[in-house]
């Protein structure tokens, strides 16, 4: 078994190997939407690993919702995968966390910053206001599953020169928040799809033309006021937004 990303030093179990393997292939079409996956001493004999080491990496597959079992009939690839719906505000490590996947944030940068002209009306600031710029990267046994760029205003009692040595605290943005007082209330976003840059390329596995997707978000305090903006881009087949809709019918 190789693994999908040599820069993630720590020792990983052979059956979380295989399930980033599986998932590579998944992504990759080599398992489509839909699509019967070969038995466990298939996938056994095709990996060089064990039935139980299979049957571990596929269980957690299930667990995360990427496969799925019909009894008496084999384990199916899901037809969606990661749904998110627009009820409640989640991190976006929290949205990974919670479909029961080890998700390693990796705090790329976190550095003092002038807010950037473009971002001095939707954070409410006046230019040349610091701000603590935070770029983050969303691993999942091995795979990308988000890069993230964030212009945070944290609160005034707060020294960005010193926060900014201490990148680990933003492994949970919301949380860094809560934890020096300010109560997040809710937030704003817009997705839209775009061609992969050469970064996006590199950082996912994707091959030219790929198509990425940008999720730009505000953030907001109980008080109604600014407190992050973020640019969050996906591989386009690691994330799906659903939005339950009714129709309001006049009697």
């Amino acid at each position: 078994m190789q693994r999908n990303d040599d820069s993630v030093k720590e020792s990983v179990p052979l059956y979380k190997q295989l399930k980033a393997q599986l998932l590579e292939d998944i992504r990759q079409g080599r398992f489509s939407p839909g699509e019967l996956l070969p038995s466990e001493a298939e996938l056994a004999q095709t990996y060089g690993v064990s039935r139980t080491t299979v049957r571990q990496a596929v269980g957690d597959l299930v667990s995360g919702g990427f496969v799925i079992r019909r009894q008496g009939k084999g384990t199916y690839v899901a037809e969606h995968l990661h749904t998110s719906t627009a009820t409640t505000l989640y991190g976006f490590a929290e949205v990974l966390r919670s479909s029961g996947l080890n998700v390693v944030v990796k705090v790329e940068r976190a550095e003092e910053r002038p807010c950037p002209d473009s971002l001095t009306d939707i954070l409410s600031v006046p230019v040349g206001r610091r701000t603590l710029f935070i770029e983050r990267t969303a691993w999942v046994d091995g795979i990308c599953y988000f890069h993230d760029e964030s212009y945070v205003l944290p609160p005034y009692h707060v020294d960005l020169s010193q926060l900014a040595k201490r990148p680990e605290v933003f492994d949970y943005v919301y949380g860094f928040f809560e934890q020096n007082g300010v109560r997040i209330n809710s937030g704003h976003q817009s997705i839209s799809a775009q061609l992969a840059s050469e970064r996006d390329r590199h950082l996912f596995g994707l091959s030219d033309p790929a198509a990425v997707l940008v999720i730009e978000r505000t953030t907001y305090d109980e008080t109604g006021a600014a407190v992050e903006f973020s640019e969050v881009r996906y591989a386009a087949d690691r994330y799906q937004f659903t939005v339950n809709l009714l129709r309001q019918v006049e009697s």
